[in-house]
């Protein structure tokens, strides 16, 4: 693992992410992008393209043959997860955010980060020709399974059916993904082998659509941020928003970098996911959670605007710290 990286390479990396960010928000100004076709959008990232390039980045991806990047990854991001909101929820007080709801949003906001749209486009220029994608859909597995359990209980304890949709695209591509990638695939794939043209053919449309993905969700993310920044007074209490800063962005961080330290025999491509990781900025699905089952939804749009905002800035310095943390001995 590397363990310098110079400022200008990771501004590199970040910026165009947030270019796109900020793109999704001027077509949403300018009314090209707009909220009625959001539903729609969504759902074409959310259970079609994402998957698509999940599939592609799982099926074949001689990483995910170690169970060590099998099993770590998921533990953790479960673990992380529940440890992110334990702690959010205790400093909450201290933020003087002590209304339950409120507490309870900003303890499920802070505990998830961007774990998908924004982190890839990042490790791809940091780590190119890696096997650490299929390793951070194997992470993201974990977190998306406490999001739709603990998370949906967090905000509404009696939300039992929506446990339902853990179940969904994303996590069924992961699981779908992993038994396939035990198939040895060269015979099948092996010139003059009967179902050769057929199974190249499905991976050449799955891999147009699955290259869709990211620009697709960073222009969705960057629409719901402009919405979001042009409310009326979303800023008119700071106190969630520089809780989500101190929690997000710097002490979550450190716990994630200290778990992975109690983790020696954890796989470089795992150390690189969690190196950018932990880097990350709130994620934007709690705000619909919130909005869903009960929780406050300005405590988590302050949260995720915020931190997003700050990260810009943060991001560069975070993962060259990271990667120092991190290094291999």
């Amino acid at each position: 693992m590397p363990t310098e990286v110079s400022t200008f390479l990771l501004l590199t990396a970040a910026l165009p992410v947030f270019l796109l960010m900020g793109t999704g928000a001027a077509l949403r100004r300018l009314g090209i992008l707009t909220p009625a076709g959001d539903t729609s959008m969504i759902g074409l990232a959310v259970n079609v393209t994402y998957p698509c390039f999940i599939l592609q980045n799982v099926v074949g991806n001689t990483a995910l043959r170690r169970p060590e990047n099998v099993w770590i990854p998921f533990v953790c991001g479960v673990l992380f997860m529940l440890l992110g909101g334990l702690l959010a929820y205790a400093a909450a007080p201290i933020f003087r955010l002590r209304e339950p709801a409120t507490r309870r949003t900003f303890a499920l906001a802070c505990s998830i980060q961007n774990y998908g749209y924004l982190p890839i486009p990042v490790m791809s220029v940091l780590f190119p020709g890696g096997n650490w994608m299929g390793v951070l859909f194997v992470y993201s597995l974990g977190v998306e399974l406490v999001l739709w359990t603990a998370g949906v209980w967090l905000m509404q304890p009696s939300a039992h059916g929506a446990f339902r949709k853990m179940f969904n695209p994303v996590v069924g591509s992961i699981i779908a993904g992993l038994l396939l990638n035990l198939i040895d695939w060269l015979p099948l794939l092996a010139p003059g082998a009967p179902a050769a043209w057929a199974i190249q053919t499905i991976q050449r449309a799955s891999r147009l659509l699955g290259d869709c993905a990211v620009p697709l969700g960073l222009l969705l993310v960057g629409a719901t941020l402009g919405d979001l920044v042009g409310r009326k007074g979303w800023l008119s209490d700071s106190r969630a928003a520089i809780g989500g800063i101190v929690m997000r962005l710097a002490i979550l961080p450190l716990t994630m970098l200290g778990g992975m330290l109690l983790l020696p025999w954890a796989s470089q491509d795992f150390r690189h996911v969690i190196a950018v990781q932990s880097a990350m900025p709130a994620a934007v699905f709690p705000m619909i959670l919130a909005r869903r089952y009960g929780g406050d939804e300005a405590t988590a749009m302050r949260v995720i605007v915020v931190t997003t905002l700050v990260s810009l800035l943060t991001i560069p310095f975070a993962v060259k710290l990271a990667l120092r943390v991190l290094a291999n001995p």
